[in-house]
């Protein structure tokens, strides 16, 4: 009788603790929402981020935090996302550097393809080689005369960034050489060109709005033509345009994710809500002013184009010898 008890408890409590859960998921959300940002307040990532907060509040009825955690590599600001509950109130703004460069340099905390749940990709940009607005190189193809005949000197942000690794493999696709300069961030690499430290640079294609005529664009570092590439840099040709044999590739996006184990009716419930707001001509509008705009949704999409990124850039980090062992 007593085993009986002790057993029927059990069961209720059970019946107890699902249909609690099974309600908090129906309510949600009932609480604000805080969304973690891996850049400083200010750049286009926290501005973007802060305009999915302000989508998914008007979407989901509740406030949406944002708060930025910069600083360590990333580590900090996905480590704070991990070690909250996977429950929908806390979410990630994810960028190229924290779910595919970072993770695959250094041996991370975290493992974004187990530990996230993305749910949707919402930016796009793609980078380009620049010159001095002064320089005697006016063509790509007269740079690529330049650079076979001595190692130029190239301002990158970071090894193993995006920039960087274009640099590689336009370096390894025409057979050249740099004496690259790291200048930490794009916009120092490209005053490195006015200033004269380097005498080209990669920048991203977005970058000639801020640099107006300081700069000169040779050519888009892509294969193929996107939408925004003649809205950012009109008439610049892209390399696989200039030597159709030739492979350039940029993987430089960022959306939002959650923790995995996250369930999935409030999965369902924050892609709903992202759709909704992030589809529309306003937002899209909004998005377009900062950077290039490429909507992904849904966590199988979406985890497909990060695996895509991944599977772009391990190869060429592999070869530099940057890649995590």
């Amino acid at each position: 009788m007593t085993f009986f008890k002790t057993l029927m408890a059990a069961a209720v409590g059970s019946l107890v603790t699902f249909t609690t859960a099974a309600v908090a998921q129906d309510d949600y959300p009932n609480k604000p929402i805080t969304l973690v940002v891996s850049f400083p307040a200010g750049g286009n990532a926290d501005i973007i981020a802060r305009l999915n907060a302000e989508g998914l509040s008007q979407e989901l009825g509740v406030p949406v935090n944002v708060i930025n955690v910069p600083g360590g590599g990333m580590i900090p600001a996905v480590m704070n996302v991990l070690e909250k509950p996977a429950d929908g109130y806390t979410l990630f703004r994810w960028t190229t550097p924290s779910v595919v460069i970072g993770p695959l340099v250094r041996n991370a905390p975290y493992d974004p393809m187990a530990d996230m749940t993305p749910i949707f990709a919402d930016e796009t940009v793609a980078n380009a080689l620049y010159v001095s607005a002064d320089s005697e190189i006016e063509t790509f193809e007269q740079f690529i005369e330049v650079a076979k005949t001595k190692k130029m000197k190239m301002g990158v942000n970071n090894i193993g960034a995006p920039p960087h690794l274009s640099a590689v493999q336009l370096g390894q696709e025409f057979d050249l050489e740099f004496n690259n300069l790291v200048m930490k961030t794009v916009p120092a690499s490209l005053l490195g060109l006015v200033g004269g430290q380097v005498e080209v640079a990669v920048g991203q294609v977005g970058s000639f709005k801020t640099m107006g005529d300081e700069i000169r664009p040779l050519v888009i570092l892509d294969n193929d033509r996107k939408d925004f590439y003649e809205r950012d840099l009109p008439g610049v040709s892209t390399v696989g345009e200039v030597f159709p044999a030739k492979n350039a590739a940029t993987w430089i996006k960022g959306g939002v994710a959650v923790k995995a184990g996250t369930p999935q009716a409030v999965i369902d419930k924050l892609v709903a809500a992202s759709e909704a707001a992030f589809t529309t001509d306003e937002f899209i509008a909004q998005v377009n002013n900062l950077t290039a705009y490429s909507w992904v949704i849904g966590v199988e999409d979406t985890t497909a184009t990060i695996q895509e990124g991944i599977d772009l850039y391990k190869p060429f980090l592999d070869e530099l010898g940057l890649l995590a062992k």
